[in-house]
């Protein structure tokens, strides 16, 4: 059963902010799907998760390394553009390595190419840009990973 929900976030702060404290609660294991638009927010959330996990690195866009990692003592999180991708090839096999690692935390940006390599059981976010210069997040993800959105109360 997928759990949905919808957050609107203004400027990327905000964005980093939300994705710092989703990193924060990563286990590894985790699958992300990064759906939306050049300039929608994506690579701005994945520098949130890497700055929650603790890990102490510059993030950039992976658009032409395909692949970018960050490292921690706790956990990997691999990083994947596959916008310049038009047949997934060799990388459908590196990417089904990296998310049946326990300790890895991958996240896909533009996985039309690859989507039959992803677990059914994944998080998928779909960036939404609003007219006010916000963006709507819609999330979509497998009661498993409840965790990741907890609240404070």
């Amino acid at each position: 059963m997928q759990e949905t929900k919808q957050i609107k976030l203004k400027g990327a702060n905000a964005t980093k902010d939300f994705a710092s404290g989703i990193g924060a609660r990563l286990r590894g294991g985790e699958v992300f799907e990064l759906i939306g638009d050049l300039g929608a927010g994506k690579t701005t959330f994945v520098i949130g998760l890497v700055k929650g996990a603790n890990i102490d690195e510059p993030v950039s866009s992976p658009s032409f390394t395909i692949r970018n990692d960050y490292v921690s003592k706790k956990l990997a999180i691999a990083h994947y553009d596959f916008f310049r991708l038009s047949k997934p090839g060799e990388l459908s096999e590196l990417l089904n390595e990296s998310v049946n690692e326990s300790s890895t935390v991958s996240v896909i940006e533009w996985p039309d190419t690859i989507k039959n390599v992803l677990p059914d059981k994944h998080v998928k976010i779909e960036f939404v840009p609003q007219a006010d210069d916000s963006r709507l997040l819609k999330l979509s993800y497998a009661k498993r990973y409840e965790y990741l959105f907890a609240t404070k109360a």
